[in-house]
């Protein structure tokens, strides 16, 4: 078992299992399902799968032609909308800053109201 729940899922060793195996210094191949093995593999591919007939020459019942099928009723959720359509990733942050740059004296860093070149009287 892992903490990272991935190798019960895909029953694959993770790199957490892969990192036990090799310190009880035993074949990582020993914990993966039998479902990845090369003859299930070959067996899977055994027979041939014939492509479809042409659409039209389909024999189809009318039951199934006359049946209307709807999509499920969909409820609103509660609460307020979110206020992007979608969340942005962890490596998709905000851009990068824009330096501030003085229209008086050109240097970066201060804007006009805070330049120290000019004398600002009141």
């Amino acid at each position: 078992m892992c903490s990272c729940g991935r190798f019960q899922h895909d029953e694959i060793p993770c790199s957490h299992a892969i990192a036990a195996t090799r310190y009880r210094n035993t074949h990582r191949d020993d914990y993966c399902s039998a479902y990845y093995s090369n003859k299930n593999y070959q067996d899977t591919y055994a027979i041939p799968v014939g492509p479809l007939p042409c659409e039209r020459t389909w024999n189809v019942p009318s039951h199934v032609l006359e049946e209307v099928i709807l999509p499920p009723v969909a409820r609103k959720q509660p609460g307020r909308p979110p206020k992007n359509d979608r969340k942005k990733g962890f490596n998709e942050g905000k851009g990068k800053k824009r330096k501030v740059t003085c229209s008086e004296c050109g240097t970066i860093g201060h804007n006009k109201k805070t330049c120290p070149k000019i004398s600002h009287e009141t």
